[in-house]
């Protein structure tokens, strides 16, 4: 009968821990920039390469999920994406309309207000903004001017690094009508323990680096540094790789998803990009 009661309970704590992992959610957070499908940036999709490589992520089995929900926890299971999407190019706008809304895909947008404020040829206009928050994208900001906010640019100038941190929040508001963001995105990925420290200060709870790395995220973990969640910037000439990475993730092993190139192109460049040169 004890020994009956001692395996009763070890059943029990198993499957308690099988359900806790597979209640647990992890995320991968991919970060795009621009859809002018021109060849000319390692950043920049047309809107049909990136409709196909969407297709291939839900056909493993990936879900898309909203960065709200990833942060708060509403999501199971380790095959989850999070799009998010840097800048504010003009192009955001369409491939939205024409790629993500019809897939029920809503992307977080990590946007630097001067260019959208300024009017710029290349830029979402404000009412573009304010379209794609009403659909239900976030908003979150990625600098003022796009500059980059590492111990060197501080040591550059100060005053441009903390305009960097200090003037986006503000100014989305006034775009949005509505309050300042929470969230921030490292212009070009970098950061400094400088910069996690003035977001902090700032009101921010997140922020958002950014490089190469296929990296799965869990937001209940304690050690998560909450200035400095990693994202995998999607790179066209490495549309592929990209895809075997998620395929390994998520273990499928279901039919071919995408012809195999005979051999990799050479990259134009593999820099992050701000969205000011996708003219």
């Amino acid at each position: 009968m004890i020994h009956a009661k001692k395996t009763l309970t070890v059943l029990i704590a198993v499957a308690s821990l099988q359900l806790s992992l597979a209640a647990e959610g992890k995320v991968v957070i991919l970060d795009y920039h621009t859809f002018l499908g021109n060849g000319k940036s390692n950043i920049d999709y047309s809107e049909k390469e990136l409709a196909e490589d969407l297709d291939a992520m839900t056909a493993m089995g990936y879900k898309f999920v909203s960065l709200d929900d990833a942060i708060a926890g509403k999501i199971e299971g380790s095959a989850n994406i999070v799009i998010t999407i840097d800048d504010g190019n003009h192009t955001v706008y369409p491939a939205f309309k024409d790629v993500f809304e019809p897939r029920g895909i809503k992307p977080f947008l990590f946007i630097y207000p001067a260019i959208v404020k300024g009017h710029v040829r290349y830029a979402l206009t404000p009412e573009n903004v304010k379209a794609l928050a009403q659909a239900g994208c976030g908003i979150g900001a990625h600098g003022y001017h796009h500059n980059p906010v590492t111990d060197k640019a501080w040591e550059k100038d100060p005053k441009d690094f903390m305009h960097e941190i200090k003037l986006p929040g503000p100014a989305l508001a006034t775009i949005l009508e509505g309050p300042e963001p929470t969230m921030f995105a490292y212009p070009f990925g970098v950061f400094s323990k400088r910069a996690e420290d003035a977001l902090a200060l700032a009101g921010y709870s997140w922020a958002f680096a950014a490089d190469g790395n296929v990296v799965q995220v869990s937001f209940d973990d304690p050690k998560l540094d909450h200035m400095a969640v990693p994202r995998t910037i999607t790179y066209r000439y490495n549309r592929k790789g990209l895809l075997r990475e998620l395929q390994k993730l998520n273990a499928y092993s279901g039919p071919p998803l995408f012809e195999e190139p005979a051999s990799a192109p050479p990259p134009v460049s593999t820099e992050p990009l701000s969205g000011a040169v996708a003219k």
